[in-house]
């Protein structure tokens, strides 16, 4: 791989770390998407909403018959509520 290719990877790479998804954005739109999260889901409304998301998802208890892709659904709303978790618990730069 060229040296060029393989700076542009761990560029990218480094980027993504710095997200709680894993996506590849500019700092100013991670910012922006955590201000967004914290202001709405801070609110009463928003801790509503998130004890909601909690009891269909990381408080809920898959029934052992359940199929691969039931459980995969399920992980993946689990991951989901994380990443809102997370960026609503985020600190604010600066």
């Amino acid at each position: 791989m060229s040296e060029y290719i393989e700076r542009r990877i761990r560029e990218i790479q480094d980027q993504a770390k710095n997200s709680f998804d894993s996506f590849q954005r500019p700092a100013n739109a991670e910012e922006n998407i955590n201000i967004t999260c914290r202001n709405v889901l801070n609110s009463p409304d928003g801790e509503n909403l998130m004890t909601y998301l909690r009891s269909i998802t990381t408080d809920a208890v898959m029934h052992p018959s359940c199929t691969d892709a039931e459980l995969r659904m399920q992980e993946g709303m689990r991951r989901l509520v994380g990443i809102l978790d997370a960026r609503r618990k985020s600190k604010a730069k600066g």
